[in-house]
């Protein structure tokens, strides 16, 4: 409903006018060549429209923003097209300016909800935030004056950000103390750093990336010098759940991995700026002699998938994992008036082999795809191995991701593991790296047991809806004998906490290592027992075994 406030009638003709623009952008702004009738259609299309808000905004019962009618009608325009072609309002711009930009006036708190109150999952490095003494598991009840109850982490982000040099007041409750306290911080130019962690590990080196933004390649360059120079023998990129960002930046990334004059990526697109190659024109900075691993999963979408396949085609890396999202288009932002954009498709994008990765047509007709079957559509790379178009990259290697078990599950939903390492840091030391010790796994389940936690194991369920449907028949209450079951389930529940307890460990070891050295350390100690990057280190080790991933199956690689 559009009940906020009356706009005059006068006063429409700039927002009209937005959305006649978004329509012209549509339509003509790409510089495609449209005939004639198909262009008097959409000019009497667009009067017909003008015509419709005046009369709405004229006419209809009751009050309407116009602004919000404008944009309803522009989001309605475009979400039968593809789900990444979208209009960016302003609140939203933010967003947007961190990807491209790479900075942002705020003070340096990662944010999440935990027991449906904002909470500090972590102050981030040498940020305000982090000298003013904000510690994780800190919660936020009040940003300046504002209660924070109806914030959801977003709506907070935006009212803690601003320009530098302003001040904001946050109001936190803390373990330990009596009262709410108050902080007031001077907010500053905040960096966004898209690599959590680079280290080496027994010879190796290891780089996590969490997207794409504007100098994620150059501090990809940077990092890949820094571990030559500690000597390692191979390299693990880690790009699991990296959602994507700029294809500028991933193919930036690339070049420094391969040989000059190979080509990278290739978009294609209905204008003539949209059809592009882009070849590698860098010496590279990582010796071609030094193997390579590219960690993905499901969460690897976009400019992750743009790295691991052209590393994959030209024969560069090892893939290891589960198979990626499957998102073969780009987007190009363009600026409608202050503050507004839309985000639309100009392209598709082709990796070296040339097979396009978009998973399966949602719209059926074959346009995102090209029309390619899934589990037809092969193609080769560099080596002649056999490599399948749609559907994402499916790794050379495939790791499945173990399930937790249920009552790790439901401690992790329910942030139990954040919330008693919140506490446990508040009353001791912790000395990285950390090593669950049995004190503290019983403290643990002390902790848990007094929350109002509820697991269903596997059937529980469905027992405790036939016990209530057989309660409701008079004639089966007290015949039906499920005794067995019903001691089933009691003897799962009071050994569930010792048949989970290498999962349970593993929760309070990484929540612990993070309270104590932050995300990079909850990602070193997140490695210890990560099956892909075990068997990712395996494989670097083995050279033999690594040439061998590399070449068709019909070939093999003698040693001297």
């Amino acid at each position: 409903m559009w009940l906020k406030k009356s706009f005059p009638i006068n006063n429409t003709g700039k927002l009209i006018r937005l959305c006649l623009v978004v329509g012209t952008l549509l339509v003509l702004g790409t510089g495609a060549v449209w005939a004639t009738d198909l262009f008097r259609s959409i000019s009497d299309n667009l009067r017909t429209y003008n015509k419709v808000v005046k009369n709405l905004l004229a006419e209809y019962v009751d009050d309407i923003d116009s602004e919000e009618l404008i944009t309803a009608s522009i989001e309605g325009m475009l979400k039968n097209l593809d789900p990444y072609t979208v209009f960016i309002r302003e609140e939203d711009q933010t967003s947007v300016d961190m990807l491209t930009q790479g900075k942002y006036g705020g003070v340096g708190i990662r944010l999440g909800v935990r027991d449906g109150i904002l909470t500090v999952i972590s102050p981030m490095e040498g940020t305000p935030a982090q000298r003013a003494g904000v510690r994780p598991g800190d919660k936020i009840v009040k940003i300046d004056s504002v209660s924070t109850s109806d914030y959801n982490t977003e709506e907070a982000a935006r009212r803690i950000r601003g320009k530098p040099g302003t001040a904001v007041t946050l109001t936190f409750t803390r373990v330990g103390e009596p009262e709410p306290f108050a902080v007031n911080i001077v907010r500053e130019e905040i960096k966004v750093h898209d690599m959590p962690f680079q280290g080496v590990v027994e010879g190796q080196g290891y780089i996590r990336l969490t997207r794409f933004s504007r100098d994620t390649a150059k501090e990809f360059r940077m990092a890949v010098r820094e571990l030559l120079n500690e000597g390692i023998n191979g390299l693990v990129i880690d790009l699991r759940d990296n959602p994507g960002g700029l294809l500028r930046d991933a193919v930036v990334m690339v070049d420094a991995l391969v040989g000059t004059g190979m080509t990278i990526v290739e978009t294609r697109g209905r204008t003539r700026k949209a059809m592009r190659k882009h070849m590698a024109t860098s010496e590279p900075v990582l010796p071609q002699d030094i193997p390579i691993v590219v960690l993905v999963n499901g969460g690897s979408a976009s400019a992750s998938e743009i790295v691991a396949g052209a590393l994959q085609d030209l024969d560069r890396a090892v893939i290891i994992g589960t198979p990626t999202f499957g998102k073969g288009l780009v987007q190009s932002i363009f600026p409608l008036g202050k503050n507004t954009s839309i985000k639309m498709t100009t392209a598709k994008y082709y990796i070296p082999s040339g097979r396009l990765i978009q998973k399966e047509d949602y719209l059926h007709n074959g346009v995102l795809t090209d029309g390619l079957d899934k589990h037809d559509s092969l193609f080769v790379t560099r080596n002649g191995r056999e490599v399948k178009g749609g559907g994402g990259i499916v790794p050379d290697i495939e790791v499945p991701t173990e399930p937790l078990p249920p009552l790790t599950r439901r401690l992790w939903a329910q942030s139990l593991f954040f919330s008693f390492a919140a506490e446990y840091q508040n009353n001791y030391d912790l000395t990285p790296p950390i090593r669950i010790t049995p004190e503290m796994e019983a403290a643990f389940k002390d902790y848990f047991s007094q929350s109002d936690l509820e697991v269903m194991f596997p059937g529980e369920k469905r027992l405790r809806e036939f016990e209530t449907g057989l309660e409701e028949i008079d004639t089966f209450a007290g015949q039906v004998d499920l005794s067995e079951l019903q001691d089933y389930y009691l003897q799962r529940h009071a050994t569930a906490f010792e048949d989970e307890i290498e999962h349970i460990r593993k929760g309070l070891r990484l929540e612990l290592s993070a309270m104590e050295g932050g995300l990079a350390a909850r990602i070193l100690s997140g490695l210890v027992d990560d099956k892909a990057f075990l068997k990712a280190r395996e494989i670097l080790a083995d050279g033999i075994a690594y040439q061998e991933l590399l070449q068709p199956a019909d070939d093999t690689v003698m040693s001297d």
